[in-house]
């Protein structure tokens, strides 16, 4: 009876052993991070990628700042612009804020235009009641009511796709297309597109 229980205790406390040994060799197995330039072509996949959002945006920056058009109004003065945003009508997981935010500022580093930012409104009017209706802030300092500028122009686009695959290629187009409204006309003064178009094959497992 005792060497059937020394057996059982031994054949425990060597299984947990192993399964010890099995997480501290997992933990140790950690993958190696390191940085990466942000401005290099990615092609780990054939999915949007950094590369894609970089394309896009200089594309459509330099296009905008270059037509005639743009260039006439901007050399007159600097037109107050809003970026509505961009709708993804694409198969692709894009995040459009990140794109929005990429074009936005280029352009306003170009100094070409300013910018009024409408994703704030809901806080700039709490800010404004808060200053005016509190009775918290000294009513020199306070922003005065009624004074903000409108803008003149609105940009705005979207994003459509296409893929398709078969037993050894599989293949993805992004169409990405934005356009520049004059508010007050309604009037369409500007209008970019650029086209993406990757190709990737198949793999020894699976895609």
């Amino acid at each position: 009876m005792n060497k059937v229980l020394t057996s059982a205790l031994t054949l425990v406390a060597l299984t947990s052993l192993g399964v010890s040994t099995v997480l501290i060799s997992g933990c140790s197995s950690s993958p190696k991070v390191s940085y990466t330039d942000p401005n290099a072509v990615q092609t780990v996949s054939i999915d949007y990628s950094s590369t894609d959002l970089q394309s896009i945006t200089n594309q459509m920056v330099d296009s905008m700042l270059t037509t005639p058009r743009v260039e006439n109004i901007t050399a007159k003065s600097t037109p107050v612009l809003f970026v509505s945003g961009m709708q993804n009508n694409s198969n692709q997981m894009i995040d459009t804020q990140a794109l929005t935010n990429a074009i936005s500022t280029r352009l306003i580093n170009s100094g070409k235009f300013n910018f009024v930012d409408m994703s704030q409104v809901e806080n700039v009017k709490k800010q404004m009641n808060y200053q005016h209706q509190s009775g918290m802030v000294d009513p020199a300092t306070a922003a005065a009511m009624g004074k903000q500028v409108g803008a003149q122009y609105m940009l705005y686009g979207d994003i459509s796709s296409i893929s398709q695959r078969n037993s050894s290629e599989q293949t993805l187009y992004l169409q990405v297309t934005m356009k520049l409204l004059d508010i007050q006309s309604g009037l369409i003064i500007w209008q970019g597109e650029k086209q993406i178009s990757k190709a990737a094959s198949k793999k020894s497992i699976g895609w």
